[in-house]
């Protein structure tokens, strides 16, 4: 049998990456600590990747790439954003999101700088500039937080003798006050909802009366419901971006719901029209365009805008439905853990900081309860 030569370190090989839509190459850097260092280069067709492995491969024999603490900051963020791919420890959403922060917002100083010289005086630097283009606190905070991870790795693998990241402050980030639709704007939505389809009276039912993401709506297949029992379970989201269906949230998103009559009963009507139109669709979602693919946000979206100019009401986001969900079960008596529950909150805590306030009938009850206890 012939001998298969293992390509040596620096040679590097091509290969399709389905999961990311491109090609990709990766060049073997060889051992450090007796971990295995690669870098890898992505295009769209084969002979992009292969001029950029080129490229790639030049950089390793002048000695401008290198693996461990002389790396730059840059070279080490893509490296450890592959890994992140590869291992799958987090979602495909998640790492793309990262990959974006690191690509957009982190600092190009940052990214030109080697690991070992990093400083927190850079980080600094980086949220300042980001402030100064004015960009969301929230953008700032996650510029920071994936740096913060990254160079946290490397400080585990003994590449920097500490992560510099965590002795900056971190980035307040100013928490938008919800605003919720009244009792009564929620029942002038589902009564104007109620003269279109029975898809969009069942949408905005469940958004409603049970608090569902846009996401895990759209990933709402007829399996994962009984409507007999009158209970449905949430047993996924919907990826836009990668157009296809993925694991929930996290572990506690994962969740069976007791149905509301009205819910049931909107749901069995849609269920009945959708299969005499034929618009189920070969993956048995509960809502479906016309051609029977998922639903698109920027239809719901759209539809949910035009709820909105129809009836005057405030301009919100359809996402707060979800938050109007919560606050009227609050408002009505029903305790914070259960409301957690059912939002599929990880923790009773989230759904305290989001909805902690205290409303004016809550207050006054609290008086009077005190009142009667003292008097």
């Amino acid at each position: 049998m012939e001998n298969v030569k293992r390509r040596g370190h620096g040679e590097g090989g091509v290969y399709w990456r389905a999961d990311r839509n491109c090609y990709a190459a990766n060049v073997d850097l060889g051992k450090l600590d007796g971990k295995r260092q690669r870098k890898v280069v992505y295009a769209k067709t084969k002979r992009e990747v292969l001029a950029k492995l080129a490229d790639l491969q030049k950089e390793i024999r002048s000695g401008t790439i290198t693996s461990g603490p002389d790396q730059m900051v840059g070279e080490w963020l893509a490296t450890w954003l592959t890994s992140l791919e590869d291992i799958g420890k987090l979602k495909e959403s998640t790492t793309r999101n990262y990959r974006n922060v690191v690509d957009f917002y982190v600092s190009a100083e940052i990214k030109r700088t080697k690991l070992v010289n990093l400083t927190a005086e850079h980080v600094d630097r980086m949220t300042s500039e980001l402030r100064a283009a004015e960009k969301s606190t929230n953008t700032q905070r996650l510029a920071r937080t994936v740096l913060r991870r990254a160079i946290g790795q490397a400080e585990r693998r003994g590449y920097v003798s500490r992560n510099v990241v965590s002795l900056t402050d971190g980035v307040a980030v100013k928490v938008k006050e919800n605003v919720p639709l009244t009792p009564e704007q929620a029942k002038q939505v589902l009564a104007h909802i109620a003269n279109d389809s029975s898809q969009w009276l069942a949408l905005y039912t469940l958004a409603l009366h049970h608090g569902l993401r846009e996401g895990e709506l759209v990933a709402l297949r007829w399996v994962d419901t009984d409507l007999d029992a009158g209970t449905l379970t949430v047993t996924g989201t919907y990826d836009p971006v990668a157009r296809k269906r993925t694991a929930p949230k996290s572990e506690s998103s994962k969740r069976t719901i007791t149905l509301t009559p009205e819910a049931i009963e909107r749901l069995q009507v849609h269920q009945m029209e959708q299969d005499l139109r034929g618009r189920q669709g070969s993956d048995g979602l509960v809502f479906t365009s016309r051609q029977g693919t998922a639903l698109c946000a920027t239809t719901i979206r759209r539809h949910w805008q035009q709820t909105l100019d129809a009836l005057e009401l405030p301009q919100i986001r359809f996402h707060d439905l979800r938050h109007s969900c919560a606050t009227i079960l609050l408002d009505a008596g029903e305790s914070l853990e259960r409301v957690s529950k059912l939002l599929g909150h990880s923790s009773i805590r989230i759904t305290a900081d989001v909805y902690g306030y205290v409303s004016p009938e809550a207050t006054k009850s609290s008086a009077d309860i005190m009142s009667k206890a003292l008097r």
